[in-house]
C-alpha cells in the first residue's frame, strides 16, 4: 500500500475526533490559489472516506475553475450551478463514481456570477439535504485568496481545511488564515 493512501487514511480516522459529536460531517477544502492540490486532496479524502463504508459524496463548489469531475473521469453538465438557479433537481445532480459509496455533484456550467450563487439560500438546503443522505460531504470550494466564495461556505461547514503546498505557498498566504482565526 502506497505511503499516500496510508496519508490520507490517516487523515480520516484524526478528522472522525475534530468533530466527535457530528455523526455526519461537512468538510470543506479550500487553498490560497489555485494550483495547490485541493481538488487532489479532496477527491482523495472523499475516496477513502466511501472505501471505509462510509456513504460519502464530494461537491466541486468551485464554479470558477471546477476539476473534480475530471480528477474522478466522469463528464456531466448538469452540475451545483444548474441547482442554485433553480433549474435542476437534486437528484439530476447527484452522479455515482467508480468507487463503492461514493457520489459527486460537478460544479455545472461556469456561471457569471459565482459569487452571488454562493450566497444563495439554495446552497444551505442543498447541504441540509445531503446530510439526510450521507455520512460525510466534501465540499471542494475556490481557494480563498482568489476570491471570497468560501467565506460564505464556512458557515456550512463543520471543518476547514485550508491546503498548502510545499514550496509553493506564499508565507503570505498563510497571514490571512491567522486573520480570520
Amino acid at each position: 500500500k502506497s505511503i499516500l493512501a496510508e496519508s490520507f487514511r490517516t487523515a480520516r480516522v484524526n478528522l472522525k475526533y475534530l468533530n466527535a459529536n457530528s455523526q455526519r460531517q461537512v468538510i470543506g477544502f479550500t487553498s490560497s490559489s489555485s494550483g495547490e492540490g485541493k481538488t487532489f486532496c479532496a477527491v482523495n479524502l472523499a475516496t477513502v472516506m466511501a472505501q471505509s463504508g462510509k456513504k460519502t459524496i464530494i461537491v466541486d463548489a468551485d464554479m470558477r475553475r471546477p476539476n473534480v469531475l475530471k480528477s474522478l473521469d466522469i463528464t456531466g453538465t448538469v452540475g451545483l450551478s444548474t441547482w442554485l438557479i433553480g433549474e435542476a433537481a437534486i437528484e439530476k445532480l447527484v452522479m455515482p463514481t467508480d468507487i463503492h459509496g461514493l457520489d459527486v455533484i460537478g460544479a455545472g456550467p461556469i456561471p457569471p456570477n459565482p459569487l452571488d450563487l454562493a450566497e444563495s439560500p439554495r446552497m444551505a438546503e442543498l447541504i441540509t439535504h445531503l446530510r439526510t443522505r450521507y455520512d460525510h460531504i466534501i465540499i471542494d470550494a475556490s481557494p480563498l485568496g482568489l476570491v471570497s466564495e468560501y467565506v460564505m461556505l464556512m458557515q456550512l461547514v463543520d471543518i476547514t481545511l485550508y491546503v498548502v503546498r510545499e514550496g509553493y505557498t506564499g508565507r503570505g498566504a498563510l497571514r490571512m488564515i491567522n486573520e480570520m482565526v
